[in-house]
């Protein structure tokens, strides 16, 4: 389906309601605990969820609908369904090489500490079933807008397991890759206008992953015909404060721009990146970060219209897209609403604009 000029959509994640998600539980990594509601009404209650997020984003103004990952505890495990991967067992996590000297974590996050026990990989990774595909199915039963699916990406997905089966950190990245890529090839075919992987580790990683970063996303995306995105980010708000521009980050874009991925998705606002930044996308297409998360603050139209503009000097309008710098997931509804509503107003404005040049 064709996209409108600077067309605007979620990163993946939209506000998850309190009375279905227990944001604290995520930070501590109580997945278990994650869920408010009882077991036997549980599924009911994350299609209501999916059924808000499609709603607002669609009264919004949004270009292209994502179900807001309402039914997924965290944007990573929900794809540890591999084989390959021993859920009982847990090992440490082993992130050499990580590097968040651009934010301070938070006290109450224990997503990146490396104490932390997670599942290990302990023989080839596999992919065994779709494990989105559903979800896909319902978001096109609700929108007649173009359609976006995100799935974790593979140097991000591997790195967040104890690996102790491969020994490197590109062997598995590159075996993951083949795993996710026959769950990208099942989204392809059913049908979606977007597919995205989620690869904030790319960044955290960047003097380990540079080298093969491209390599690892030509796998992934092998085959698939639909539009492909890149999401790279500073983490999430919540647990990740105080962002500063990390000076690595053009060289890491430079390596990810390698890469066939179609457009790369950058958190742009928060951290203060300005558009000499943006030369580092080469030729790929940009999907460019215009909310700040860190703040309840609502963003005027006008001042998303003139980061924008500022980005259209160095990008061109069709290889522009818009969206927040991250997933919203932990944010007051009635606050992401009115930024995603101030997103989509800043685009109509810019497009008027762009308008007798087309």
């Amino acid at each position: 389906m064709p996209l409108p000029l600077l067309a605007t959509q979620l990163v993946g994640s939209y506000t998850k309601p309190r009375w279905l998600y227990r944001r604290e539980a995520l930070l501590a990594r109580q997945l278990d605990a994650i869920w408010a509601p009882a077991p036997e009404v549980l599924a009911e209650a994350k299609q209501d969820a999916i059924r808000l997020a499609i709603l607002d984003q669609e009264r919004a103004g949004l270009d292209i609908i994502t179900d807001g990952e309402q039914g997924r505890e965290s944007f990573a495990t929900y794809f540890y369904r591999l084989g390959g991967i021993d859920h009982e067992t847990l090992g440490p996590q082993q992130r050499e090489g990580i590097d968040l000297s651009f934010v301070s974590v938070s006290r109450e996050s224990q997503i990146h500490q490396p104490t932390t026990l997670v599942p290990r990989i302990v023989g080839p990774l596999t992919w065994r079933e779709p494990m989105a595909l559903e979800d896909l199915r319902f978001l096109k039963q609700h929108t007649a807008k173009p359609v976006k699916m995100t799935v974790i990406g593979p140097i991000t997905a591997s790195t967040r397991l104890s690996d102790a089966y491969y020994g490197d950190t590109r062997a598995a990245a590159l075996g993951m890759a083949e795993a996710l890529n026959h769950e990208l090839r099942v989204l392809d075919e059913e049908g979606v206008d977007l597919l995205q992987i989620d690869e904030p580790d790319v960044h955290f990683l960047s003097s380990v992953t540079n080298p093969f970063v491209a390599e690892v996303i030509d796998r992934v995306i092998e085959g698939v015909r639909a539009k492909t995105v890149i999401h790279i980010c500073y983490g999430y708000s919540i647990a990740m404060k105080n962002k500063r521009v990390d000076e690595r980050f053009g060289t890491m874009l430079d390596a990810v721009a390698k890469s066939r991925i179609d457009f790369i998705n950058i958190e742009y606002e928060e951290p203060g990146h300005q558009a000499d930044l943006l030369t580092h996308v080469g030729d790929r297409g940009l999907v460019l970060g215009v909310l700040n998360l860190g703040t309840e603050q609502v963003e005027s139209p006008e001042h998303i219209a003139a980061r924008v503009r500022e980005a259209l000097a160095v990008v061109p309008a069709d290889r522009l897209l818009l969206s927040p710098d991250c997933g919203m997931w932990f944010l007051p509804r009635h606050v992401a609403y009115a930024k995603i509503r101030a997103m989509a107003l800043a685009a109509a404005i810019v497009r008027a604009e762009l308008q007798p040049l087309r």
